[in-house]
This record gives C-alpha cells, structure tokens and sequence, in this order.
C-alpha cells in the first residue's frame, strides 16, 4: 500500500514491523481509572421516528488522563486506558490510540490498542483517517500473528479501498487464523475477487476459508467445490456448502443439488449442514429443499 503522509520517523516504522516498544516518551502524572468508563449519551429522533444515542465526548482532563497512561510505562494501566477509550464512543478517542501504535507499542499493548480501534470502527467512529488505515496496514505485517489478526480484523471494517490490497496479501499469511481473519474481512465486504484465491486456499485443506468463501461464491464455483471432496476432508467441503445453501441469493433447484452433494459426504460436519439449514428455513417455508435435507437426515439416521 502506498503510504504517504504518514509523518513516523523510520526507525519508528522498523520498530513497530519488528514488534519491539519504543520507550515511553511521555511518563503519566495521573493514573487512568481501570476498566471502561460509560459516557452518557443524548438520545434523539430521526426523520423516520427511530431514536438514536449519539456519545457525549470525554472530557478533556479524562482523554489526557488516557492519553498519558496509554503511553506510560504501566502495561496494565495502558491496557486499561485503551479499554476505556474504545468503550468511550468518543470519536476524539482515536487519536492517542493511533499515537502508541504509531510510536510503537509492547505486543500486549499493541493488541489492546488495536482492538480498541475496533471498537470505535464499530461505533463507525474511524471514517477513513489516512494516519488510522497506514498504521493499521503497518501492525497487519506485525511478527505476531494475534496482533497481525486484530489489525487485519479492524482494517476490515473500514469502507476505504485501500485496505483491500492489504487483506488479500494477508490471505496467504502463514497462520491460518490471520487468513481466516482477512477472508472473513474480503467476505463481508464482498470483495468477489478474492474468491479465486479462498478458493485456491480451500483447495488446499484451509479450513479458515471454507464459510467465507461460501458467501461470496459465484454458482459456477460450487461444482468446483463439490469436487474437493475425497481430495480434502470432507467436512470442510460440507462447511463451504452447507454456508452456501443458507445464502437468500440461491435458486431453491440449485439447493436441492447441492443438499444432495452434502447428503453424500461422510463425517459429523455433514450432517450439521444440513442440521443447521433446516432451522435455517422459517417454518411456515415449505420450500422443496427444505424436505430433501430433512429426507437426507433421516436417511443418514437409518444408516446409523
């Protein structure tokens, strides 16, 4: 990803890849309250009469309270500061958590901060800060793998283009939960392009890519995915295609075909899939696939 405007000095950015800290450059004169705090919020009406809660902003002397034990030299207190600042719902709370990453941060602090992050995304809180997504992109090459999967998750849940290059890197990541965490991040963005590669992936016995790659799959894919089987374990084969007969998108005549697909696979994963489609179904539903996977199931029962 190209990376301008970043203003980290590069001994900085070789720290932060390496996932060593950079010591403290500030030490805390207060010490930051642990745990979360709740902020009261101003509940309002829409224009179609739903009420939505907007956050009151922390106040100044409690954000510099944070901000001054995020950077300190306590690991458990900045941890708790970060915890606090992604419960806030304060959008001024990003900035000091991009700051301790940006200046590099101990793996444990580093995860903290990242998921905070997270929280603020969820809150849609992060717009598309260029600073935010650059450091996020920085901490997705991180050594460990957990902090690579936090950042690749975050990075996931902004609507900016430019982490998308990113996240089909990271599918061939070498730990399977950080390529599951950015197939899962390309899925819900529906990022069909990357269906190609879950599905060299998944040709490779990856488990992690099985259920995002079914919801982003193309009808032309499936047989290819039918045709795993007995070359993989079946029951990852039975995850890619139970996920894919839940979607609302799918020809009911299409379902019943790959029901039966399923029906023919061995194993515990198999029968789940068509377990969980069947309660998938609303009752009142009497749609045609929904009696061959209850037909399927009773067959494998009488086989027992």
């Amino acid at each position: 990803m190209k990376r301008p405007g970043l203003n980290v000095p590069s001994l900085v950015l070789a720290l932060v890849l390496s996932g060593r800290a950079l010591p403290a450059a500030v030490s805390p004169t207060e010490t930051a309250p642990a745990g979360a705090t709740k902020t009261k919020g101003k509940t309002k009406g829409n224009a179609k009469g739903r009420t939505t809660t907007t956050a009151a902003p922390l106040p100044a002397a409690r954000l510099e309270s944070l901000r001054l034990a995020l950077a300190g030299d306590d690991d458990g207190a900045a941890i708790d500061a970060a915890t606090a600042l992604g419960a806030s719902g304060s959008a001024g709370a990003r900035e000091p958590l991009v700051e301790v990453l940006a200046a590099g941060a101990t793996s444990a602090r580093a995860q903290a901060a990242i998921e905070a992050l997270g929280k603020l995304s969820e809150a849609h809180l992060l717009g598309k800060d260029q600073t935010t997504v650059e450091v996020l992109d920085l901490y997705a090459g991180h050594r460990a793998p957990e902090v690579r999967r936090r950042a690749i998750r975050v990075l996931g849940t902004i609507a900016d283009a430019r982490t998308v290059p990113t996240l089909m890197e990271r599918l061939g990541d070498a730990a399977p939960d950080v390529r599951a965490a950015a197939a899962e991040a390309l899925a819900a963005r529906r990022e069909i392009k990357a269906s190609r590669r879950m599905f060299a992936l998944l040709k490779a016995g990856d488990a992690g890519v099985a259920a995002p790659l079914a919801s982003i799959a193309t009808p032309d894919l499936i047989p290819q995915i039918a045709e795993l089987a007995g070359t993989i374990d079946d029951g990852i084969v039975a995850t890619a295609l139970g996920e894919y007969v839940k979607r609302a998108d799918v020809p009911d005549g299409l379902r019943v075909d790959v029901l039966r697909t399923i029906g023919r696979l061995s194993g515990a994963a198999a029968t789940t899939a068509l377990v969980e489609y069947v309660a998938s179904v609303p009752a009142k539903d009497d749609r045609p696939s929904k009696h061959e996977a209850q037909k399927l199931l009773d067959q494998r029962g009488a086989d027992q």
